[in-house]
């Protein structure tokens, strides 16, 4: 666990960042996934047209990016979510977090992904993209054509995102295998394979398979979003 000398924030570390309040934290039921929920009072967040990624401080001098997401523009709160499967600093710093911690962060930039209209969107990823697709998900109007993987490292987390994340129209998978072949599948049943745009996030070894294999299938670069989260 975070020990007290690593969430003591120095005042060198005060004045570099902002901060947020933790307003509820949610563990799914197989203890790998964490979601966070935090208020940002002087956030706008009318201004977001792209996904946002908020760098957070995880210990001392040590900072992560994360993907807010289903955002509530007059609440001025979004949603974290973290995976927590492994023993890294941001995985032992979200599970100590509880509801009224001070949460201290550099700043929300913003990667370029964004739907695009008329355009069917095809997320690929794994559990560290979760937020991230709930973003790009948030940012489509109504009528966008979302399908597309998330794998998970075994059943339970997968049966949690089915559970949890029920409006996101993706299918839950275990293991980076069968997101390979599911692809294999979804882009030989695809109608109109140019008029799609993929997102393909999180593990960077599992980016650039996937990546390489659709630009295999005459998928141009243009029509690719990715981003590695982990390596």
């Amino acid at each position: 666990m975070v020990g007290q000398q690593e969430k003591r924030v120095s005042v060198f570390e005060k004045m570099l960042t902002k901060t947020a309040t933790v307003s509820q934290v949610r563990i799914w039921d197989s203890n790998k996934i964490c979601e966070v929920d935090i208020h940002l009072p002087n956030v706008d967040f009318t201004k977001w047209n792209k996904t946002p990624a908020i760098k957070c401080r995880t210990s001392a001098m040590h900072y992560t990016d994360y993907t807010p997401s289903m955002w509530d523009k007059d609440e001025h709160t979004c949603t974290l979510y973290i995976d927590i499967s492994h023993k890294g600093k941001g995985s032992q710093w979200a599970k100590a977090m509880k509801e009224n911690d001070t949460l201290h962060y550099l700043h929300i930039d913003f990667e370029n992904h964004y739907p695009i209209d008329g355009k069917q969107l095809v997320f690929l990823g794994d559990q560290t993209a979760i937020g991230h697709f709930c973003a790009l998900q948030q940012l489509a109007n109504d009528k966008a054509q979302i399908s597309g993987h998330i794998c998970f490292n075994e059943q339970q987390t997968a049966k949690d995102f089915t559970k949890n994340c029920t409006g996101l129209p993706i299918e839950s998978l275990t293991g980076y295998d069968e997101i390979y072949h599911k692809t294999e599948q979804l882009i030989q049943q695809l109608d109109d394979k140019e008029n799609t745009i993929f997102y393909i996030v999180g593990y960077a070894k599992m980016v650039v398979h996937l990546r390489k294999y659709l630009k295999s299938q005459d998928i141009i670069g243009n029509q690719i979003k990715s981003k590695g989260f982990w390596y």
